[in-house]
């Protein structure tokens, strides 16, 4: 029996369907909850990433609402696992949910909460948080200019997603293009902080 679900979640202030992200994914090929996840983080984890329990509660959310079927598949000398297809009611809720209109960005970033109060702050600890914040994203830049790069790269590659990849480069571009100002921003805010802080000694 199907029923009707619509999961989302919250991250970072945009909420996204975990759903629909799935349905995505398993659309390309049959897939385990495992798998799902392997996925999830050389792909959309560009943007947002879920826990494999969110994942799997989420599949079976979706196989009640008739957007998956799974098949046990026997193994050898391994535990059986489930293997997870779209189906024709799924394809067209993702048909429908991409023609929806983008959603908005929401602007919440309790970070930049702290910085606007930072005056108040311990000047050497706010220092190494903005030293910290800065490396965190210089090493999600080099993320996506090497491994994510080469995966899109060999994807590219794959006559049958070779349109499709165009369009995760275009995905990955927008985490290149933060990442890049969000280093950038560090170091200036780094450098007006140290100032600041030299001036009222």
């Amino acid at each position: 029996m199907c029923i009707g679900i619509y999961n989302t979640i919250r991250m970072g202030g945009l909420e996204l369907s975990l759903a629909h992200a799935l349905l995505g994914l398993i659309r390309y090929h049959p897939t385990t909850g495992y798998q799902l996840k392997d996925d999830f983080d050389h792909s959309i984890k560009i943007f947002w990433n879920a826990t494999l329990p969110q994942i799997y509660r989420t599949l079976n959310q979706m196989e009640s609402q008739c957007w998956l079927k799974a098949e046990i598949e026997i193994q050898k000398g391994k535990p059986n696992r489930k293997v997870y297809s779209i189906t024709e009611e799924g394809l067209e809720e993702l048909q429908r949910w991409l023609n929806e209109p983008l959603e908005k960005i929401e602007q919440k970033y309790s970070a930049l909460v702290k910085v606007f109060f930072a005056n108040k702050a311990d000047p050497e600890k706010f220092s190494g948080h903005l030293e910290e914040f800065r490396n965190y994203y210089e090493n999600l830049l080099n993320f996506y200019e090497t491994d994510q790069a080469e995966i899109i790269r060999k994807a590219s590659q794959d006559s049958r997603a070779c349109l499709e990849s165009e369009y995760w480069k275009l995905s990955a571009d927008f985490g290149i293009r933060m990442a890049k100002m969000i280093v950038e921003w560090c170091d200036e805010a780094l450098k007006i902080h140290n100032n600041l802080h030299e001036e009222s000694k």
